[in-house]
């Protein structure tokens, strides 16, 4: 497993400093309407492969979903077709500590 797996802490300090970060959370939209990390982008699991023109490869990316678990799929499938700097939120959005978005 070549990506790094990140507290909320971890994702909460690099919002804070302000260095780029695409937040991609690939649960279903409802989840997402339920409230999600501010900025992530909307990307079911099942989109994924159709969508990867909409992730910037060469950005700093956490990927985040309801536990942990779905995000870590899609971490090692981003990871395999060579994205750098894939980030998993462990816990996913259950524990998320820092701001949400509605």
């Amino acid at each position: 497993m070549a990506f790094q797996q990140w507290l909320s802490i971890d994702a909460k300090e690099r919002i804070k400093s302000g260095s780029p970060l695409q937040i991609i959370d690939v649960r279903e939209p409802y989840e997402f309407d339920n409230g999600h990390i501010p900025g992530a982008k909307l990307i079911p699991l099942g989109q994924l492969q159709a969508r990867l023109n909409e992730i910037d490869k060469s950005s700093e990316t956490l990927v985040v979903c309801h536990s942990g678990g779905r995000s870590s799929v899609a971490c090692d499938f981003l990871d395999r077709l060579g994205y750098q700097n894939i980030r998993n939120l462990m816990g996913g959005m259950s524990a998320w500590d820092g701001q949400v978005e509605y």
